[in-house]
């Protein structure tokens, strides 16, 4: 399989691409997803998809990782497009739910495989996510979560 993006006539901001968006959502899974099926909940997959989206969130989410995730990264957002790229991952069974987790099938895993091929293709956000990993648990979502409302 190749994977190729190619520039559009109209500069739309990568955010607001769906395929960029369902691509990350891939990374997301594989890369801080937990069990065989690489499991993550929708919280989780917010959070990260917040922090990809600039330098400065990434850096304060690792500050905190760092620091046992006592660091609060304040309010990340709920995106839309976020939900909307997951309902079309659903749909070409790409991943399944649980509950309010998500998962990759074996055609998820396969797609991110492919992806992985190319050691150049989206190598910031891998880097980012690697970083991240395991480390960023359900609790320690819930944790920043509650740091909200302090």
């Amino acid at each position: 399989m190749k994977l190729e993006i190619t520039q559009k006539p109209i500069s739309i901001n990568s955010n607001s691409r769906i395929f960029y968006r369902i691509i990350i959502l891939l990374l997301i899974m594989h890369y801080t997803g937990r069990t065989k099926n690489k499991r993550v909940p929708l919280l989780k997959i917010h959070l990260l998809v917040w922090a990809i989206q600039s330098i400065d969130r990434q850096e304060l989410l690792l500050k905190s990782r760092d620091n046992d995730y006592s660091i609060s990264v304040g309010i990340w957002n709920i995106d839309i497009n976020t939900n909307k790229a997951l309902g079309y991952m659903y749909e070409d069974k790409l991943c399944d739910i649980d509950k309010k987790n998500y998962e990759l099938t074996e055609a998820g895993k396969n797609l991110v495989e492919a992806i992985l091929e190319d050691k150049e293709l989206f190598q910031d956000e891998r880097n980012f996510l690697s970083s991240i990993g395991k480390s960023l648990s359900d609790k320690k979502v819930m944790k920043l979560r509650d740091m909200w409302i302090r």
